[in-house]
C-alpha cells in the first residue's frame, strides 16, 4: 500500500515592491534594513510546494533575526 504525504507549508518569498527601510527591528533590537516580502501558503506533495493556496501577505522581513512584520492591507 502506497504512502502519500500532502499538506501545507508557508514560503517567504521577497516581494521588491517596497524599498528596503532602515529601521531598529522591534523583536532583536539590531539596526537592520528591512526587507520587502510576502509570505504564501502552498499545497504540498511529499513536502514540495505545488499549488499556492493564496496570494500572499505582505510583510517586511529583518534580515538578523528573520520576524516578519505583517503590513496592514488597504480597505
Amino acid at each position: 500500500m502506497p504512502i502519500i504525504i500532502v499538506g501545507t507549508r508557508g514560503r517567504t518569498v521577497k516581494d521588491g515592491t517596497v524599498d528596503a527601510t532602515t529601521t531598529i527591528c522591534n523583536h532583536c533590537g539590531e539596526l537592520v534594513s528591512m526587507q520587502s516580502v510576502r509570505h504564501k501558503r502552498y499545497l504540498t506533495l511529499f513536502f514540495v510546494p505545488l499549488i499556492p493556496l493564496e496570494k500572499g501577505k505582505a510583510a517586511m522581513q529583518c534580515p538578523n533575526c528573520k520576524t516578519l512584520f505583517y503590513r496592514r492591507e488597504d480597505s
